[in-house]
């Protein structure tokens, strides 16, 4: 993977659904999450390891460079070390943690990790979905300083904080600030969680616009037809590279002339701002250059 990897849209795939693996091949989400837990009845745990793992060994042929999750189950279940093993032998780019709740979890993480010989060392990502891992994050990242992402489960947050069922988020703004807030202070990547409607393309562009704004790198989903949204939002707008490259030259300029002050739009610009609009047109590259 590049060193700056979009993470615009994350679509979970059932791991059970051969034909929805396949569907995979042809859609525009930056990356996918095969998986292997709450997409996946009881009956059908050996069939999504099977399918997985068969998608995984063969160089994921078909996924042009896309970056794959796999979720498994969590690791009190008896489900865990089977989904484990089977991955050793695969390439997926990482595993997706669900139910961490606290140092205690991740250690045996690790220590399970450390047991297994991984074809190719995966991302540590996990899941914040109780209240608990909200409140203990903190502490999870300055121990762990591998884990390469975090993935916002609001549903399940909403359940454990028996939240009423309602269109807003108002209630989770508390838990979803703080959760990009500690990570942004230990620069891990986090993803927004599902938005529910498969229909609602207005509201899926709200939330998925109130996500950016709260500062997350994108958005997971349930249904390819939120892919484009969500790569819309989260890329960076015609307005805001035009900005970014005025901002560029009039900080150059400054600098040619020596000048200490420099402002755009009578806005006061600093070096600060700058690396701000570097990083947004490399993303900008890098998106374009996926496509």
């Amino acid at each position: 993977m590049s060193e700056f990897y979009p993470h615009r849209s994350a679509l979970y795939m059932p791991g059970s659904n051969e034909r929805a693996l396949e569907k995979a091949k042809s859609l525009s989400a930056d990356l996918f999450i095969f998986d292997m837990e709450d997409a996946v009845s009881p009956d059908n745990k050996e069939r999504a390891r099977d399918l997985i793992l068969n998608v995984l060994s063969n160089e994921k042929a078909g996924y042009r460079g896309k970056k794959i999750l796999t979720r498994i189950n969590s690791m009190d279940t008896v489900w865990a070390n089977m989904d484990l093993e089977c991955l050793q032998n695969s390439g997926t780019d990482g595993i997706l943690f669900p139910k961490v709740s606290d140092v205690t979890d991740m250690f045996l993480i690790q220590k399970r990790l450390g047991e297994l010989n991984f074809k190719k060392a995966p991302e540590i990502w996990i899941m914040a979905e109780t209240p608990k891992c909200v409140l203990n994050l903190g502490k999870i990242l300055e121990e762990f300083s591998n884990i390469g992402g975090i993935v916002v489960g609001t549903n399940d947050l909403a359940k454990e904080l028996v939240l009423p069922k309602q269109t807003s988020r108002a209630g989770l703004l508390y838990a979803l600030g703080s959760i990009i807030l500690t990570a942004k202070a230990y620069n891990v990547i986090t993803l927004d969680g599902v938005f529910n409607s498969i229909s609602d393309q207005e509201g899926l562009l709200a939330e998925a616009s109130e996500g950016k704004n709260m500062g997350y790198d994108g958005k997971t989903l349930i249904h390819p037809n939120q892919i484009e949204a969500a790569n819309k939002v989260f890329s960076p707008s015609a307005k805001e590279i035009e900005l970014a490259n005025k901002i560029i030259e009039a900080y150059e300029k400054a600098k040619e002339e020596k000048s200490g002050v420099t402002t755009v739009d009578g806005v006061l610009v600093e070096e600060l701002h700058v690396k701000q609009s570097l990083a947004l047109i490399s993303k900008l590259k890098m998106i374009q250059s996926m496509s």
